[in-house]
This record gives structure tokens, C-alpha cells and sequence, in this order.
């Protein structure tokens, strides 16, 4: 344990740029105090350095693990690399710097079975039980003999931080199993990077922290793009019962030889959902709190049993008896009725509970229907409160964030005078942002005719003609977007010379990347750029960067405002209750609002990036305070004339080459 040191012995670079001293001397001095912080940093302040400076201090004095939370792969490698410039430049603490960059299982599996298979989580989980149990993984059995049964860690220890790609890498040559070497050294490393489910997934955070073998109390949470985490706080508390779950569990029992009752119980839900499946109509069909209590009836009716009090004991029962089938055949298996179980007891905790929303939901796939019955949860501070008060603190990272209502969202200053909101400057140059909003054009419902398409598209034009290499358009929907290309976009982009690039939300996440490789190719000679088009809050409008010549240009077409469904009302309602009447703002606008500003702010990502952001519709004037203070700084309102973008882009292209 050290007990003499401060951020600069872990501060990497020679000299600090605008404002970091002062932030990570902030963030030190609130870590000490165990504040849960909020800092809010633009693009290009070097956040994973400030942080890490600001916090490794605290944890190698208090004997505290940092576990540093991304949404991407590529963020956690970027993590991983400051932190081994931080190795490297402190020689006196190199030794006590260790950190490790962890995936799932499925991601890090070398078995030519799993890999060929292409198996989901819980097929992956279970075939993989199945090979260890039968000594047939040899990566798991080389694994074990170089480390004692796997009591040894030391004798395959790595001398600096290792990303989740190196130890990958690592293991192919060695032919050991990543996965299991990941756990291994989880305990021997104080930072730890991951995505947010190792943390915000209950069932997964339990199993997690006794791998790194502490408690909450002496974490450290680091959360990068921290917005994520409303959307993602109310996904992990939701749950829903399928056809397909439902047809694994009639599999098992005939495997496992079940009584008759368990029998009636899954045939009568599988009757249930596929009745459903035709009778209702696409999207959600609410289930109000009394006939959620009426399902139960019908469901312990219908197995001679008198109360939900009894039916809570019929599923414990099914659990038990399940488990004990399981461990008599040695079968391994996978937890299809837990899952079942765990449904129906949340169901019956929950039903009467307005945090929550129940509902029946259609979906339409190819050349086919999707039913489920769902338990759908509204408030994400749920998961988020006992994380933060029960963490030794917290850091919440995001450059475009509104403090106030995230702060309301996720009970953030939970605890009493432990609460502390940074705000860094942006470091842009103001000759490097050209930010406008165009008057004439918006995309409510009732505008989205060929007129306005056609308008919209010509001021696109005039953007990617005047732009040097490569532009990015994200439209509020992929309506909108299909709407678009009907309407010719493609045709008349195509005729500025420029590639076209279309996102689809079919494509795999390897199809896309290969995609915007050969986006970002197409920004050098000898090509004359290229257009990326696609949706605000998809995978390439948020967590994708474009430095330099990437993205030169970005236009946001259109506020991302969700489509009118009863579960987006239902949290309306809810927050309406709770926050005093905000709930058009919390569950609609601010949402909207946050997946425009991601957007706007992909062109621009390194101090010295030039980049344009244009906000193409008149509405976004009325919703300017919403809008990202870096970018609103900036912006000027054009009006709807020909040629103005023209002139305009080519007037700050010209000036900043």
C-alpha cells in the first residue's frame, strides 16, 4: 500500500493541457471525500488520462479495485493504452499498475465447436460446461496444468496492462483458454475494464466481484458515456417470457421426465402466447395491473392451485425439483425453466408496482411473427441507486450529458454532501466548428412528403459538395431514411463523385465494420470522400469515432423523438408522478435531444479536428438550450435559401486550409 504519492506521479505526459491539472486535483480531492462525480468533458480534454490520474492515487492508497466501464471494445482498448503509458512513465509505482481489459465468454472462446456453431450466451455457457466437465477442451487443460488447477495466476502474469485482443492473442500462441486466464487474473489486477453489464446485470455483478474477490465497498466505478446507462438500468431489470423459452422447457421435460403438472403449466403458456401471436396487433399491447393479476389466476387456476401465494410455492417447487433432475442425470443444461421460474417470480413481485409496465409485444421479422410477454422497467434507479451508494465512489464521464436530468435519472447525489459536478471548457478551436441549423425543413409526421424529401435533399447536396472528403448523415429514424432514398438521395449523391455508404439494422456488427473501414478509406486520395447514411442513436451516430478527414461534415436530419407506443406513454406517466411533471422531458425530449448530440459531435473528436455539424430542421431552434454547450456556442440559424450552405461551407473550408 503507498502512502506518500499524489495524481502527478501517475500523470503520463510532460505537460498538462488547458484545464487538466486543475479537474484531476478536483477529481483526487473528491475520491478522497468519496464523492460520486459527474464530469462533463467535451471531445479532445483527455478524460481516460484525467481520470485515471485523478484516481489511481486514492485506489493504491485506500486498497481499492477501478473498475472502468465502456460501451465498446475500441474505448476499452483506448483505456488499456493510456494505462500503460502511465506504467511506463512511473517507474517508482510501475510495478503496482496493473490492468486488464476482460470480454465474455463467447467472445473469447477458441473452441472450434462454439466458434463454428455459432451458439448464443446460454448455448456457449452450457457446451462449455460440457467440454471441461468431459476433459475435452484442451485450452482449459493446458490452462490448468500451467497453473496448478488454477490456483496459480503468477506463473501466467503479465508485466504491464494486457487488452482483451493481446491476452486473446496471447493464448492462441499458448493455446490456453482466455476466458478462464481472464478470471484468473482479475483478482491480481487493480483496474479492470469491461462493458457495463459486469457491473449493472445483478446476476452477473455477483458473480463478478467474487472473481475480483471484493465487495462493492472497495470499487471505484468509472462509467464512460455515462447516458448509456439509463436506457441500459431499466433493460437489465426487465425481463420476458418467449415461444422459444417455452419450447426448450417442453424439451426438457420430456428429457428430464417431469410430473404431469409441469406439463400443463408450459403447454398452457405456450398455448397462451401463440394465441396472442394472432389475435393482437404489431407493437405493445398494455396489460393493466388488473389483468396482470387476472393472468396469474388464470395461470394458478388452471393448476388446481387456490392463491398466488401457492403458485409462488408451485414455482419453488419446480426450481428444486429441477435442479435436483439436473444434478441425478449429470446432464448440463440451460436453465431454460430458472428462467421461466425467475420470470414468473418477478411477475408476482412486481405486478402491482407502477415502477414497472407489463405489456404483450408483436414484432414483424422475415416472412414472420415475433411474440413475448414482458415485464418492462421504468425507473433506472432501481439499479443505479445501490450502485452508487454503496460503491466507495463513482465517476460518470460524459461530453454530452445533461447534469440535471441525469442526476434526477439515476439518484446520482444519493448520498448527502458527497456529490460533486465538474464541468470542463471545450478545447476547440472556435475557427474549427462551423455549426448551423437551416430554417424550411423539419420531419414531423405530417411534413414527411415528397416536398419536403426533395428540399432536404438538395441542402444535403450542398453540403457534400462543399465538404473536402467524407460526411456523415444520421436521420431521426430509419423511416425517415428509407423515405429519403426513395425520394433519390442516393442518385443525386452519387453524382458529387463522393461513395455512398448505407447503414442498415440488419447488418451484422462484422458487416458493418467493414463498412465504415471502407468509409474511412475513402477520405484519401484517390478518392474524393464518401457518405456514411444512417440513424441517430445507431451504432455509427455514438461510440464510432471519425477524426480528421473521417468525418469532415455531420448532418443530423431530424430530432430522433422515439415513435408513440403505450410503453413509451407509460413512462411518461411515471415520470410525470415522480418528477413533478417532467415527464415529457425526461422520457421524450432529453432522450431525443442526447442521441442528436452524440451525432453532432462524431466529426470532431482531437483538439486539432475542423469539422462542421448542421442541424437540419427549423425545430431544433425551439430545443437550443438542449443542445451541447460546445456545439451551441457556435451555432448560427440560416435561412431557407438556395446556395446559402454553399456558401457558408465554402467560406470555412476555405478559411481553415
Amino acid at each position: 500500500m503507498i502512502k506518500s504519492h499524489s495524481y502527478l506521479d501517475f500523470f503520463p505526459y510532460p505537460v498538462f493541457r488547458s484545464e487538466q491539472q486543475e479537474i484531476i486535483e478536483r477529481i483526487e480531492r473528491g475520491a478522497r471525500l468519496k464523492k460520486n462525480i459527474l464530469l462533463f468533458a467535451p471531445n479532445g480534454t483527455g478524460k481516460t488520462v484525467i481520470v485515471l490520474s485523478g484516481l489511481l492515487s486514492v485506489a493504491l492508497e485506500k486498497g481499492l479495485k477501478i473498475i472502468y466501464m465502456c460501451r465498446t471494445h475500441t474505448q476499452n482498448k483506448r483505456v488499456i493504452k493510456e494505462l500503460k503509458k502511465i506504467y511506463s512513465s512511473s517507474s517508482q509505482y510501475s510495478s503496482k499498475i496493473s490492468g486488464l481489459s476482460i470480454r465474455g465468454r463467447g467472445e473469447m472462446c477458441l473452441h472450434r465447436k462454439i466458434i463454428n456453431s455459432k451458439m448464443g450466451p446460454k448455448e456457449a455457457m452450457t457446451e462449455c460446461k460440457a467440454l471441461r466437465s468431459n476433459q475435452k477442451c484442451p485450452h482449459y487443460l493446458n490452462l490448468k496444468e500451467e497453473t496448478n488447477g488454477l490456483k496459480e495466476p503468477e506463473s501466467v502474469s503479465f508485466s504491464s496492462p494486457v487488452d482483451g485482443e493481446e491476452l486473446i492473442e496471447f493464448c492462441k500462441k499458448e493455446e490456453f483458454c482466455p476466458y478462464y486466464l481472464s478470471k484468473l487474473l482479475l483478482k491480481g489486477s487493480l483496474v479492470i475494464v469491461c462493458n457495463y453489464q459486469w457491473i449493472f446485470n445483478l446476476d452477473i455483478r455477483y458473480r463478478f466481484l467474487k472473481q475480483i474477490g471484493v465487495d462493492l465497498s472497495k470499487c471505484i466505478l468509472i462509467i464512460d458515456e455515462c447516458h448509456n446507462i439509463l436506457e441500459l438500468s431499466c433493460e437489465v431489470n426487465s425481463n420476458k417470457l418467449t415461444p422459444n423459452l417455452l419450447t426448450n422447457c417442453q424439451s426438457e421435460i420430456f428429457t428430464y421426465g417431469f410430473p404431469e403438472i409441469y406439463t400443463t403449466f408450459v403447454s398452457y403458456l405456450k398455448n397462451l402466447l401463440d394465441y396472442k401471436k394472432d389475435k393482437l396487433i404489431f407493437g405493445d399491447t398494455k396489460i393493466t395491473r388488473i389483468k396482470a393479476k387476472t393472468i396469474l389466476k388464470n395461470i394458478y387456476t388452471k393448476l388446481k392451485l387456490r392463491s398466488i401465494i401457492e403458485f409462488r410455492s408451485f414455482l419453488k417447487d419446480l426450481r428444486k425439483e429441477y435442479q435436483q433432475r439436473i444434478e441425478t442425470t449429470r446432464n448440463p443444461s440451460q436453465q431454460n425453466f430458472e428462467t421461466l421460474v425467475k420470470f414468473w417470480l418477478e411477475w408476482i413481485k412486481k405486478y402491482n408496482n407502477e415502477k414497472y409496465y407489463f405489456c404483450y409485444n408483436l414484432s414483424k421479422g422475415v416472412n414472420k411473427k415475433y411474440i413475448s410477454l414482458e415485464i418492462v422497467a421504468l425507473d433506472p434507479r432501481d439499479i443505479t441507486l445501490p450502485l452508487f451508494f454503496n460503491s466507495y465512489m463513482s465517476l460518470n464521464l460524459s461530453g454530452t450529458i445533461n447534469p440535471q436530468v441525469f442526476t434526477y435519472l439515476t439518484g446520482l447525489n444519493c448520498r448527502k454532501g458527497k456529490f460533486l459536478e465538474i464541468n470542463a471548457r471545450s478545447p476547440f478551436k472556435k475557427n474549427n466548428i462551423l455549426a448551423l441549423i437551416t430554417k424550411g425543413v423539419d420531419t414531423k409526421k405530417e411534413n414527411r412528403v415528397s416536398g419536403m424529401y426533395k428540399k432536404i435533399i438538395w441542402k444535403v447536396k450542398e453540403v457534400v459538395e462543399n465538404t473536402p472528403a467524407n460526411v456523415g448523415i444520421f436521420c431521426a429514424s430509419y423511416k425517415v431514411l428509407r423515405d429519403l432514398e426513395q425520394n433519390g438521395i442516393r442518385a443525386v449523391l452519387e453524382k458529387t463523385g463522393k461513395k455512398i455508404f448505407i447503414e442498415s439494422s440488419e447488418n451484422s456488427a462484422s458487416v458493418n465494420d467493414r463498412m465504415l473501414k471502407n468509409f474511412k478509406r475513402v477520405s484519401r486520395a484517390p478518392y474524393k470522400g464518401g457518405v456514411l447514411l444512417g440513424v441517430s442513436g445507431g451504432r455509427n451516430s455514438e461510440g464510432e469515432d471519425y477524426p480528421g478527414g473521417f468525418m469532415n461534415a455531420v448532418i443530423i436530419i431530424g430530432i430522433p423523438f422515439q415513435a408513440p407506443s403505450p410503453r413509451n406513454q407509460a413512462k411518461i406517466d411515471y415520470y410525470d408522478k415522480t418528477f413533478n411533471r417532467k415527464g415529457w422531458i425526461f422520457a421524450y425530449l432529453f432522450p431525443a435531444m442526447q442521441k442528436a448530440n452524440q451525432a453532432s459531435g462524431r466529426p470532431i473528436r482531437r483538439e486539432e479536428d475542423r469539422g462542421a455539424i448542421v442541424f437540419m430542421d427549423s425545430r431544433f431552434k425551439e430545443r437550443f438550450g438542449w443542445i451541447s454547450e460546445w456545439v451551441r456556442n457556435e451555432i448560427k440559424i440560416y435561412p431557407d435559401r438556395k446556395n446559402v450552405i454553399s456558401t457558408v461551407f465554402k467560406r470555412f473550408w476555405d478559411r481553415t486550409n
